[in-house]
């Protein structure tokens, strides 16, 4: 009879073995990193298993038992299945888990447009048609707080994972959603635009003052003349400094975010209270509205830019700086789109009063109503594990949520994966989130008050004041603070 080695020696081999292969074409192996402790102490165990190191606690955390027979159906967002790499990272994954368990996972792929109203459905009815689903910086809380998932052990690398990740998908205390992959906005500008108004290319703009000071700078009309010089042409402007995205949407309020954190401003206090109109949340809106109305910075069209608009005239060369996520970079590397390939750099966001912007993301969740929970239980560690997370990084599938992650994969491409974890180690997640069905209510108000200053209809003060307000009703109409606050702080 043939035996089937133990399935921890499966893992660490299926871990390692693309190592080896790598290292036997390459003529010679890498030694392995040696661990050293202090005097008087005794290093930490580790195994070294694709490149990365782990404990044996976090090797049997990670390692799934047998669920022979078991079968489960696993929603994912179809947008990760898009390309021949993506698909074959996720299937990969799968198709070992299954290998170890003896289970079968179905992943069912929906366009994210159509999946959190799908799965909701199904969840009415407890249908247990779904055992799992990834979901977006919000869903674990949507749902935690809705009653429709089972917590998650913690991992024992815990602290490997960004922050603000495992707090947007925490309640109470308590993990409800395994994190996947990470998102968050970066500073992108122009080298050769810097070198042309006379700023040092390796010296971005520190302080979103200095932001601003660089834009007025930047931006040129079809003369070459510069916001509040004689004879600017506000009309006719050749290259603007930089972009807000505008649009009555949460492309507007998701950036600005960043300005709002950086400002010091928040959007709940420690009890829960809506802090929209704060002086630091006014200043920071006032700052994009005076960029657009006053110093012209921004196209004159803003109020009307979503993404695509926003990232096709920066990819055009037409504008000098902005705030963005990561997936802009690749889009100005490509020659077959990109007017400024070679031309971009990457880094940390401004800071104001402190430095920090908001966070996206998406995790996987666990549903009361799967007949399977332990075997949905372990499918989540397995795809939160240390391995899955490198695997996605390097099938550009989002950004690296673990901080080893991102260190290996900026031994690759420095530029671009140093910007990311400069900017998502002091990254927070959106509180909104934490008011589960209230969340996306208080967001169109708040994006209809950005639209309002922006177009002038509004001051931002004003603005503010009734966002503020709106919030204040949609929390107590929905009864957030009777039914909902009590689970968010642990009761």
């Amino acid at each position: 009879m043939k035996h089937k080695r133990p399935i921890r020696q499966q893992l660490v081999a299926w871990l390692v073995a693309p190592l080896v292969v790598l290292a036997l074409l390459a003529g010679c192996a890498a030694p392995a990193p040696q661990v050293s402790a202090p005097a008087g102490t005794e290093a930490p165990a580790v195994e070294v298993a694709f490149e990365m190191e782990m404990s044996p606690e976090a090797i049997a955390y990670y390692t799934p038992g047998r669920f022979d027979g078991q079968e489960m159906n696993v929603v994912a967002n179809a947008s990760h299945f898009t390309t021949d790499n993506s698909r074959m990272a996720m299937e990969s994954l799968r198709e070992r888990f299954e290998e170890l368990t003896g289970a079968k996972v179905n992943y069912v792929p929906l366009p994210e447009n159509e999946m959190y109203d799908k799965v909701r459905l199904e969840l009415s009815t407890n249908s247990g048609k779904y055992c799992m689903m990834e979901t977006g910086a919000g869903g674990a809380k949507d749902y935690g707080l809705s009653g429709f998932l089972i917590p998650l052990p913690i991992p024992p690398d815990v602290d490997d994972f960004y922050e603000g990740d495992v707090q947007q998908y925490s309640i109470g205390g308590e993990l409800y959603g395994m994190p996947k992959i990470a998102d968050t906005n970066l500073l992108f500008w122009r080298t050769d635009l810097f070198e042309e108004a006379g700023l040092d290319p390796a010296k971005p703009p520190q302080t979103y003052d200095e932001f601003r000071e660089y834009a007025i700078l930047l931006t040129r009309d079809v003369n070459g003349k510069h916001p509040g010089e004689e004879g600017f042409d506000p009309n006719n402007i050749d290259v603007f400094g930089s972009a807000f995205k505008g649009t009555a949407g949460l492309a507007s309020t998701w950036e600005w975010y960043n300005y709002l954190y950086a400002f010091g401003g928040d959007l709940l206090d420690e009890n829960y209270q809506p802090t929209l109109n704060t002086p630091e949340a006014v200043a920071s809106l006032a700052w994009v509205v005076d960029n657009f109305r006053e110093h012209n910075i921004y196209p004159q069209d803003t109020p009307t830019y979503d993404y695509t608009e926003f990232h096709t005239l920066f990819i055009q060369g037409r504008v000098a700086m902005a705030v963005n996520w990561p997936y802009m970079w690749a889009l100005a590397q490509d020659p077959n789109q990109s007017q400024v390939v070679g031309k971009v750099m990457v880094g940390r966001k401004p800071g104001e009063v402190t430095h920090g912007g908001n966070i996206g993301g998406w995790s996987w969740n666990i549903f009361q109503m799967c007949q399977t929970p332990d075997l949905a239980i372990a499918f989540a560690k397995w795809m939160g594990s240390p391995d899955a997370s490198l695997t996605y990084a390097r099938a550009g599938i989002g950004n690296p949520v673990r901080k080893s992650v991102s260190a290996l994969m900026a031994e690759q491409d420095p530029v671009l994966y140093a910007a990311i974890g400069e900017n998502l180690a002091d990254g927070r997640g959106v509180k909104w989130l934490d008011t589960g069905p209230s969340w996306m209510e208080i967001e169109k108000a708040q994006y209809q008050a950005i639209q309002q200053a922006l177009i002038g209809e509004k001051d931002p003060q004003t603005a503010l004041d009734e966002a503020n307000q709106a919030a204040i009703d949609i929390l107590t109409k929905n009864k957030f603070y009777e039914e909902l606050l009590p689970a968010l702080q642990g009761q």
